[in-house]
């Protein structure tokens, strides 16, 4: 009795839910933070545009909640996750992109209520369907319009490129002009070099790391002795590679706990060994080699423990934007 009287309100709401078509997606740089301010954000949201193009649903789906999870994500991501989401079945998906929308625009919530009652409906929750199927039959013309312009909107936000700056206007200086020479900060003969904390820079990271990925970390090696200056094998998985040549996906790395730097070779008072000086199993990491070549069955990573950098997404950008620049010099 309940699905013959909820039949037809779900088909006339399905003609107008299908109807809604995303824009073409077009190839992209890479290390565009586009119109979100983030690369990572951006990244996710365009390769959700393009496998709804493939109508690869279930991946679009899940490229726009990765992209929604990000910290910087815009709720506007969430118009491209509950169209993705309906296509692929997903009903829980669809709940969540209406809340979200319907929390974030309020003006949005009447122009929703043939998806939310859809999903309902599809998860079994008949009695509850119907007022919102019947609500949004009454209002198919405006809907279809708001929606589909909200969509259109997100699509051409996701395809639009993060604007260029401005550069500076250029200095002319007078042929016989004096040229002010600013001399550069003076540093200590002793604090030059590799071991020195100068070195200690995302740009020297990028510079002399011959292997940079992204990374998660799994387990340890169990060893007799494991000591400050004597650290375990620490095995991570590679996730994605930025620079150097592909290695093997289980990367052993040497866990070093102190950065290689004048003032750092001295073992903290009260340090002991245990499983809480090495990171949470699944948490994510740059990692940064100098050489890719192991030695004694480990990795060392540039300038031991800084080597290791956790993969925030402030971090992620910071060293793409590196890699973009160094690819723009060659």
């Amino acid at each position: 009795m309940q699905n013959s009287k909820i039949a037809p309100a779900i088909s006339l709401s399905c003609v107008f839910l299908l109807s809604c078509t995303a824009v073409s997606a077009a190839d992209y740089s890479p290390d565009d933070a586009g119109l979100f301010g983030s690369i990572t954000v951006t990244k996710l949201a365009r390769d959700a545009l393009k496998s709804f193009e493939r109508q690869d649903f279930i991946s679009s789906c899940k490229s726009y909640s990765m992209a929604i999870n990000q910290a910087s994500a815009s709720v506007d991501l969430n118009w491209g996750l509950l169209q993705a989401a309906y296509k692929a079945g997903n009903w829980q998906e669809v709940k969540a992109a209406v809340s979200a929308l319907s929390q974030a625009e309020p003006e949005s919530k009447l122009h929703l209520q043939s998806y939310y009652g859809q999903a309902l409906a599809q998860s079994g929750q008949y009695e509850e369907a119907l007022p919102y199927l019947r609500q949004g039959l009454s209002s198919v013309d405006s809907d279809l319009q708001y929606v589909t312009a909200k969509i259109a909107s997100l699509s051409t936000k996701i395809r639009t490129p993060a604007p260029k700056k401005d550069l500076p206007p250029p200095v002319y200086i007078e042929k016989d002009a004096p040229v002010k020479i600013i001399a550069p900060p003076k540093i200590l003969a002793d604090a030059v070099g590799s071991s020195s904390s100068y070195a200690l820079t995302y740009g020297n990271l990028e510079h002399s790391s011959e292997f940079i990925a992204i990374c998660t970390y799994e387990k340890y090696q169990l060893e007799k002795d494991i000591t400050y200056f004597r650290p375990p094998i620490a095995i991570f998985h590679i996730d994605e590679i930025l620079k150097g040549p592909p290695l093997s996906a289980t990367l052993p790395i040497r866990f070093e706990f102190h950065e290689k730097i004048a003032g750092s070779e001295k073992q903290p008072n009260g340090w002991t060994f245990g499983s809480d000086k090495m990171p949470a199993r699944g948490s994510k990491w740059l990692i940064f080699i100098e050489n890719a070549v192991p030695k004694r069955g480990a990795f060392d990573t540039y300038h031991g423990s800084y080597g290791r950098q956790p993969a925030t997404e402030e971090n992620r950008n910071l060293i793409y934007r590196i890699l973009e620049e160094r690819r723009g010099q060659q």
